[in-house]
């Protein structure tokens, strides 16, 4: 694991070489990309998502929303369960206990060990309600193990999914399955500990540098073949994700995989700059984002003011490179 910051940076710095040389061939591909197809302006910040999106279709022949209606929550859940219980030797229910709720679409499982004893529980909240959750995916904790005080680990998975409407299901883009499968490794994490005290176990104290594995390790499962036919079924005909789609989402991965990486590696870098740095916010903004950066930041541009995950975004660089 990471020593100190100059071996971070050092990391950074290496895979920044590589990937902003890839990163300016994918702007400059996507900027032809846009102007045969009409575009006549600068492609700025505010038209990447939009052209990265249709040139993505076009290379792979396949859209989010073609995918959605093979991946029901049901029939993804039942794949994830399973998955976990090859892995891990455990059992995934529904809890029979009687359990106090939020919201009526929140779900709580009990996790069982091979000799079919309680060791965990957890909340899924899986359906977005902008009135009253915010956005995004999340994994935290109810309550830590402790053998002392004869306590079992039980953790929330919160996500923003689309909600079953009259007789549809639940229909996940492949984003959220991806999502899911990360944020289960986390709470796996946290559920499966052994360690006896509640300070060292699950996720409480786990060094920086290895927050990530778990999540990473079990969103890799979703490119697995095998897995896919577990996890996928069309909600009409139970038909899993098509070989054909498979093949071209696996390929798929690597579309701009420069551009991705290096807004990593800018997220690293910014964020240990900012830990170790004494200069000005705005000034390591800038001076970082002119070095990682192809298409700059505006300059009304205050995104240090927004990162959630400050102090910590170069464990998600350190995780993707071991």
């Amino acid at each position: 694991m990471a020593k100190d910051v100059q071996e971070v940076m050092s990391l950074i710095q290496s895979l920044k070489k590589k990937s902003k040389v890839a990163a300016e061939r994918e702007i400059e591909e996507l900027k032809s990309f846009a102007s045969r197809h009409g575009f006549t302006e600068e492609l700025a910040q505010w038209d990447l998502t939009y052209w990265s999106e249709r040139q993505r279709e076009s290379l792979f022949n396949f859209s989010e929303e073609e995918l959605r209606p093979y991946f029901p929550l049901d029939k993804v859940l039942q794949g994830l369960f399973n998955l976990s219980s090859f892995l891990f030797g455990i059992k995934i229910q529904p809890s029979d206990s009687k359990v106090d709720v939020w919201h009526e679409d929140v779900k709580f499982f009990d996790i069982k060990n091979e000799q079919g004893e309680h060791i965990a529980s957890f909340y899924l909240d899986p359906y977005s309600r902008p009135a009253e959750k915010r956005g995004g995916a999340w994994m935290d904790t109810v309550w830590g193990k402790s053998e002392l005080l004869k306590r079992k680990p039980v953790a929330h998975l919160v996500c923003n999914q689309s909600p079953p409407v009259k007789d549809k299901p639940s229909l996940m883009t492949f984003r959220e399955v991806e999502t899911l499968f990360h944020e289960f490794g986390h709470g796996l994490q946290h559920m499966l500990t052994t360690v006896k005290y509640s300070d060292a176990a699950g996720i409480s104290n786990i060094e920086w540098d290895a927050v990530e594995l778990p999540s990473q390790f079990m969103e890799n499962w979703v490119y697995d073949e095998i897995t896919m036919e577990t996890i996928s079924g069309h909600y009409q005909t139970g038909e899993p994700l098509p070989k054909r789609l498979f093949e071209q989402l696996v390929k798929a991965r690597k579309y701009n995989a420069g551009l991705h990486m290096l807004r990593q590696l800018y997220f690293g870098a910014l964020d240990m700059e900012l830990h170790t740095s004494s200069d000005h916010w705005m000034d390591i903004m800038k001076r970082i984002s002119d070095e990682y950066t192809i298409i700059k930041p505006l300059p009304e541009d205050r995104f240090p003011c927004s990162f959630q995950h400050i102090f910590c975004w170069w464990l998600f660089c350190w995780v993707l490179f071991i």
